[in-house]
């Protein structure tokens, strides 16, 4: 898009190969794409197939299921966990990938205190990503005081930085204004919409994350592109979409029965609107230059 390139989360779970919506995108108009990792999947072609349709490679979505485990004070845990990133970040280094995407906790239940433990485990992993030239983006989601640990912690790092998840922030983080703390240190952006909190007690759960598409939710985008306007925007506009609804919601219904040219297309659409909230000066500014130069011809 004119002013604004655009990209897009991908996953490994399409009824079509990855490689042919990577060859999709591209034709509908996305600049980039952020693959996830997962021990099975195939990103030699993922990165082949980005390369040869001239898609760059944004990011990579490292695991989160062990995000808890790295806080824990018992290193046969933390271990496992810790190991699965490095293989996530040794891939951020072999396909030339500059960003690792990473969760700082998961669970609703019982969240304990940021340790000592998993600031050393996480600082094996920025001191890693240092050495191979990688950025580590923390991402907002349930259990937002470790990731307000860790940017307080690595806040003088130049390897961390902010991943910014509009969703998440509705339902998980209780519409904390998350850029304005770290707006400065923005370099990926998992843009996406949701109905906020379903609970009447305003307790957070999974199934309120519905990444849907920007406008179909309860999201207020001129409230959100302001912010954004105020923070570094990173090169590329990301959004991080999903045509699955959570158990026991349909919500997300209507994009599974579309065929994938039609969801992402629409998915663009969306993306282009959104950037031209964050641009729409300087569009009117060229328009109105175009303006002026038909009145004097």
């Amino acid at each position: 898009m004119w002013k604004q390139k655009l990209g897009i989360s991908i996953s490994n779970n399409y009824s079509i190969p990855t490689t042919e919506i990577i060859k999709m995108l591209k034709n509908i108009g996305f600049d980039a794409v952020s693959p996830e990792w997962e021990q099975n999947a195939d990103l030699k072609a993922i990165a082949d197939t980005a390369a040869e349709y001239g898609m760059v490679l944004q990011s990579l979505h490292a695991p989160y299921i062990g995000s808890a485990d790295m806080w824990s004070k018992d290193k046969n845990v933390s271990e496992s966990a810790l190991a699965e990133l490095l293989l996530s970040l040794e891939d951020c280094r072999r396909y030339n990938i500059p960003i690792l995407v990473a969760h700082t906790w998961i669970g609703f239940e019982n969240i304990p205190e940021p340790t000592d433990e998993g600031f050393e485990n996480y600082g094996r992993l920025i001191d890693k990503a240092h050495e191979y030239g990688i950025k580590i983006a923390f991402e907002n989601t349930e259990g937002d005081e470790h990731l307000f640990a860790l940017m307080e912690h690595f806040k003088d790092n130049p390897v961390v930085g902010f991943c910014w998840d509009s969703g998440h922030e509705m339902c998980y983080n209780h519409s904390v204004d998350l850029l304005k703390k770290y707006g400065d240190r923005l370099i990926m952006t998992h843009l996406n919409d949701n109905l906020g909190i379903s609970r009447f007690d305003g307790k957070t759960y999974y199934t309120d994350d519905l990444h849907l598409l920007p406008l179909d939710g309860v999201a207020d985008w001129d409230y959100n592109a302001e912010r954004l306007k105020q923070s570094t925007i990173p090169e590329f506009l990301n959004f991080e979409l999903s045509t699955v609804s959570k158990p026991g919601r349909h919500e997300n219904d209507c994009y599974s029965v579309m065929p994938y040219e039609q969801y992402f297309t629409e998915a663009y659409k969306r993306a282009c609107k959104i950037a031209y909230k964050l641009h729409e000066d300087r569009f009117n500014l060229q328009l109105n230059g175009t303006r002026g130069q038909f009145e004097t011809t």
